[in-house]
C-alpha cells in the first residue's frame, strides 16, 4: 500500500501522507545543525531560527523551531491556509533574515542558554570536545561575535532549496509556496570524531550517565530502549535507588548515532554502582536484551506505527531520509523492518556500545579497574612566571609565551596550546578562559595573579581575532579577592611547614629571637642569643626533616 507520496515544491523535496485530519501538519527541515558549527559559530543556526520565527503572526497556529546535531527544523499545525502563509513567511525570512531585532533575539537566547545545559549535554561534550556533537554542551557561546553580514552568509549557504525538505500529513495545497533559493544539493554530514584521550569515566553531578556510538539503523534506535529498560530493572525494581531512567538515540553524523540513558541515582549506590554498570553493559553485548522487554518495546512501537491518528510521521520519517540520501520506505517497510528485530539483532549494537561506553558518575562513585576517571593531561615541565596573588598561601605560577599558556602549581602543571584552541571567551571584566578542542580549558582571572592586566593584555593580542568570544557581564567569573599579607604568610607558612602546629613553633621562634637578644644585652647574658639560635635551627630543621608536606 502505497502511503508515503513525494512531490516537488519549489524545489523542495516534499513528503506527505492524506491523514484525513482537517487540519494540517508542516515540518520543514534543512541538513545543518550544531555540528556543522564550530565554537566560533555556536548558537548562529539557533540564533537565525528564532530570528524566522520572531513576530510571526501565529493566529491558530501552533508553531515551533529547532535545531539538533544534525538538523534545524520548523514545525506548523493549524488550518491549511495558515500553515501556507506561515511557510512561505518564514522561508522568505530564512533567504534574508531582518536583522532588526538581532540584539533583542541575543538576549532571548542567553536567557534560554541559562535553563538548558545538564547530563545529556556534558555527555556529547565529554566523547567530542568542544567540536562536532560536543557543541551541545556549549550553550551558544558565539552569540556575541554573530554580525548581520556572517548571518546572512550562513543563511544562504543553509538555508537553500536544495538541502531542504518538507513533511505534510495531508496533500499539499494547491496555493503552498516556499521562498527559497535553489542551492547546490545536500550539505554533507561532518563525520563525529571523538576527542583523543584515554577517559572512560568522569564526574556527574546529577546522576548516572551511559553512552555508547552504534552505527546508524531504525533497528538500532530500539538499542537506547534496551539499555533503559535494563537501567531500570537493575536499579529501580532490584535495587530501589532510581526513580527515573531516560534514554536518547541521537545520529551524530551520517553513519553513526550516539546511543544515551541516564538515572538519577541514591548516594547509597556509590561503593557498587560502576561494577554494577560493566555487569549490565556486559550482559547486554553478550546475550543482547531480555527478550521479554523487546516483545513490549517491539509491541508498543508497532502499535504507534499502525495508529490511523499517527500516520503523518510516515512522512516526517521520509523527508529525513530525504535528507540523508536514503529511499523512501512505506509502512510496510517500516514494519518488516521492525519485525526482523530479534534478541540476536541487536547484539552488535550493544557490544558497539559496550566497548565505547563512556560513563558519568555522581562524586563520591567508588572506582572501578575498567573505568578510567577523566583527568587533564599534566605535563613535565614545571610552571614559571607570575605567583599567585595569594603566595605564599597558594604556590601556583602562570606564565604566558607566544605560543603556550602554563598555570601549575609544586604538584601538577598544565599547558594549554594557543595554536590549538577552539575559542576564547572574553568578559568586560577582564577575565578569560581558553577552550581547547579536545574540551579542556583554563578560566583566567586576572585580580588572581601578580601582573594580571598585563598576562590579560597580551593573552588578547596573541589569540587571533576570530577566536575572540565576547559574553554576557552576567556569566562572567568574579574577580579574585586579594588576602592580606599576613593572612598568605601564615597560610604559606602552615604549607611549608606542614601543619598548624610546627607552623606555631616556628613563629614562637621567630617572634622570640629578637626578644632574647635585647635581654642578653640588657641582662648582660651574652650565652642567650647563642643558644637561641641553636634552638631556632633546631626547631626549624627539626620540622622540616620529620613533619611530611602535605598533597
Amino acid at each position: 500500500m502505497t502511503l508515503v507520496r513525494e512531490t516537488v515544491v519549489d524545489g523542495v523535496r516534499t513528503m506527505w501522507v492524506d491523514s484525513g485530519r482537517p487540519t494540517l501538519l508542516a515540518t520543514l527541515m534543512f541538513r545543518a545543525g550544531r555540528a556543522d558549527e564550530v565554537l566560533t559559530t555556536a548558537g548562529w543556526l539557533h540564533l537565525l531560527e528564532h530570528l524566522a520565527l520572531h513576530g510571526l503572526h501565529r493566529g491558530s497556529l501552533a508553531v515551533n523551531g529547532s535545531v539538533s546535531t544534525l538538523e534545524t527544523t520548523f514545525t506548523f499545525h493549524g488550518p491549511a491556509e495558515q500553515v501556507v502563509t506561515a511557510l512561505a513567511e518564514v522561508t522568505r525570512r530564512l533567504t534574508s533574515p531582518d536583522m532588526a531585532e538581532l540584539d533583542r533575539e541575543r538576549r532571548v537566547l542567553a536567557a534560554e542558554a541559562s535553563t538548558r545545559g545538564g547530563p545529556v549535554h556534558r555527555a556529547f561534550g565529554q566523547r567530542y570536545g568542544a567540536r562536532g556533537p560536543g557543541l551541545a554542551a556549549y550553550d551558544d557561546v558565539a552569540l556575541g561575535r554573530a554580525t548581520p553580514e556572517l548571518l546572512h552568509g550562513l543563511a544562504r549557504s543553509v538555508f537553500v532549496a536544495s538541502n531542504a525538505s518538507l513533511a505534510l500529513d495531508g496533500p499539499p495545497p494547491a496555493d503552498l509556496g516556499l521562498d527559497l533559493a535553489e542551492g547546490d544539493g545536500v550539505r554533507s554530514a561532518p563525520a563525529a570524531v571523538p576527542v583523543e584521550h584515554p577517559r572512560t569515566a568522569y564526574m556527574e553531578p546529577v546522576g548516572l550517565v551511559l553512552s555508547g556510538v552504534v552505527t546508524r539503523s531504525a533497528a538500532h534506535t530500539f538499542a537506547a530502549h534496551m539499555l533503559e529498560d535494563a537501567l531500570r530493572r537493575r536499579l529501580r525494581e532490584q535495587d530501589g535507588t532510581s526513580y527515573a531512567p531516560y534514554s536518547l538515540y541521537e545520529a551524530v553524523d551520517a553513519d553513526h548515532a550516539l546511543v544515551l540513558a541516564g538515572a538519577d541515582v541514591s548516594p547509597t549506590t556509590a561503593p557498587s554502582l560502576l561494577g554494577n554498570v560493566i555487569d549490565l553493559t556486559d550482559a547486554l553485548a553478550t546475550h543482547g536484551p531480555d527478550p521479554e522487554a523487546l516483545a513490549d518495546v517491539k509491541a508498543a512501537a508497532r502499535q504507534a506505527f499502525t495508529d490511523p491518528y499517527n500516520i503523518g510521521f510516515l512522512a516526517h520519517r521520509a523527508a529525513a531520509q530525504a535528507l540523508q540520501g536514503r529511499p523512501v520506505e512505506q509502512l510496510e517497510d517500516v514494519l518488516a523492518e521492525h519485525d526482523a528485530i530479534e534478541v540476536d539483532t541487536l547484539v552488535p549494537a550493544l557490544s558497539e556500545l559496550r566497548d565505547s561506553l563512556i560513563v558519568g558518575a555522581p562524586p563520591g562513585t567508588a572506582p572501578h579497574r575498567r573505568l578510567t576517571l577523566s583527568e587533564q593531561p599534566v605535563v613535565a615541565t614545571p610552571a614559571k612566571g607570575t605567583r599567585s596573588a595569594s603566595w605564599p598561601a597558594d604556590d601556583h605560577r602562570l606564565g604566558v609565551t607566544d605560543t603556550m599558556l602554563t598555570v601549575g602549581d609544586s604538584r601538577h602543571h598544565y599547558q594549554y596550546d594557543l595554536g590549538d584552541l577552539a575559542g576564547y571567551f572574553t568578559w568586560d571584566n577582564g577575565a578569560r578562559r581558553l577552550v581547547l578542542h579536545d574540551g579542556w580549558g583554563f578560566t583566567f582571572v586576572p585580580t588572581a595573579w601578580a601582573r594580571g592586566d598585563e598576562h590579560v593584555r597580551r593573552l588578547d593580542d596573541l589569540v587571533k581575532d576570530d577566536l575572540h568570544l565576547p559574553q554576557p557581564d552576567e556569566t562572567a567569573p568574579e574577580p579574585a579577592e586579594r588576602d592580606h599579607l599576613a593572612e598568605r604568610l601564615w597560610r604559606g607558612l602552615v604549607r611549608w611547614s606542614g601543619g598548624t602546629t610546627p607552623a606555631l613553633l616556628i613563629a614562637a621562634v621567630v617572634l622570640l629571637y629578637p626578644a632574647a637578644l635585647v635581654l642578653a644585652v640588657v641582662g648582660d647574658l651574652p650565652g642567650l642569643p647563642i643558644l637561641a639560635t641553636i634552638a631556632a635551627v633546631l626547631v626549624v630543621k627539626g620540622v622540616r626533616v620529620r613533619v611530611p608536606r602535605e598533597e
